[in-house]
């Protein structure tokens, strides 16, 4: 108890074995950090030993993350449509955006394995743009009783501009916002924010829909 607060600490710890492990400190040190992150992400308060996975998933990870910037650069990504059928006529009503990543060496990549990567290192921002812009200006030419259904992610919400961005968007693809569905997680609104709520207002205002994607899988919570 320090000041009158309870202060409750837990411990994590990676582990790395001479000699399998490394045969010099730094080798064994670095190892034994690459086991500490895992113990972190799959829980805390835990311990996990070094495996050589661990290693080659770090590199991935580094390698995924300088390509990932020049991606955007390149046009390396694309966008894949999934249809939206009402249930009642059979005909398709709507359309979902999904970025693909067709990277020029690992083939397609799904977007679970560079979306969270993206948001870690600070690029969702100008990938959810580009993403915008383009599902926008395809769904343009699209029939008028098709809409387009975009996901933003939680941390496109700590954005500034995310309203500005949206209103460029349309205005230069020249879609009608009412054909515009923007899809949010459960988690944006976890974090029940005054930004993040007024944020969402001033969405609403602009005349486009709201969806509430994947309840269920979350908090679930109606309150919210």
């Amino acid at each position: 108890e320090i000041e009158g607060h309870q202060i409750v600490i837990s411990t994590s710890i990676g582990i790395a074995v001479a000699p399998d492990d490394g045969t010099d400190a730094t080798q064994l040190l670095k190892n034994a950090d690459l086991a500490l992150y895992r113990a972190k992400s799959e829980g805390r308060s835990d311990f996990r030993f070094f495996e050589d996975k661990m290693d080659a998933e770090a590199r991935l990870r580094r390698a995924l993350e300088i390509d990932l910037r020049n991606a955007i650069v390149r046009e390396e990504f694309e966008i894949h449509y999934q249809s939206i059928v009402n249930i009642a006529s059979l005909k398709a009503c709507g359309a979902e955006a999904l970025v693909r990543w067709r990277h020029p060496e690992r083939g397609l990549i799904s977007p679970d394995k560079f979306i969270p990567l993206s948001e870690e290192i600070g690029l969702i921002g100008a990938l959810g743009e580009w993403i915008l812009r383009k599902a926008c200006t395809d769904a343009a030419a699209w029939p008028e009783h098709v809409k387009l259904a975009v996901n933003l992610s939680p941390a496109q919400f700590r954005s500034a501009n995310l309203v500005a961005m949206v209103q460029d968007a349309l205005k230069v693809s020249g879609l009608p916002v009412d054909r515009l569905e923007l899809e949010i997680t459960e988690s944006v609104l976890l974090q029940k924010s005054a930004g993040t709520l007024d944020t969402l207002h001033r969405l609403k205002a602009l005349g486009l829909n709201i969806v509430l994607d994947d309840f269920g899988t979350g908090y679930s919570s109606l309150s919210y």
